[in-house]
């Protein structure tokens, strides 16, 4: 099935799911203080569903892709921010690797989509998907035009 909107993307889901949980953790504890990490860390899990739904927006496979790409890299700059609030005993490892796993998970769908993305499969969708936007765009056109010359005949 495809994705109609960015949201039912599961690469998109995996990352806002993390993304959710970091800034729970973020709320609470010392982490919540030390305000640099804190930043760093909200600013880096952010990033990765932002960029997949500004990429999902391109309809472009090779441009998307380079979006996507981003995202992966934000994620595992993520997960060095984890690390880094377990070294500053912001958090202890267990917490870490409750989001590690969550980090994991999201990569692990975002890698799927980069090799989606990458293929000849994508190509031959976005094309139709194009052709389909085109095909709809005529004919609301062509709906819109009996409406205009019936206004003008009757003024």
């Amino acid at each position: 099935m495809a994705a109609r909107r960015f949201t039912d993307l599961r690469a998109w889901q995996a990352c806002d799911l993390l993304k959710k949980a970091t800034y729970v953790l973020c709320r609470s504890g010392s982490l919540s203080r030390d305000l640099k990490l804190r930043s760093q860390l909200e600013d880096a899990v952010a990033g990765p569903p932002r960029s997949i739904a500004e990429g999902f927006g391109r309809f472009n496979p090779a441009d998307f892709n380079r979006f996507v790409v981003m995202a992966r890299a934000s994620l595992m700059e993520t997960q060095n921010h984890l690390r880094d609030a377990v070294d500053k005993g912001h958090i202890n490892e267990n917490v870490r690797l409750e989001h590690d796993r969550l980090a994991e998970t999201a990569l692990q769908q975002t890698t799927g989509l980069m090799e989606y993305l990458q293929s000849s499969e994508a190509l031959t969708n976005a094309r139709r998907a194009r052709e389909r936007r085109i095909h709809e765009r005529e004919l609301r056109r062509t709906e819109r035009e009996p409406e205009a010359r019936s206004e003008k005949s009757e003024g």
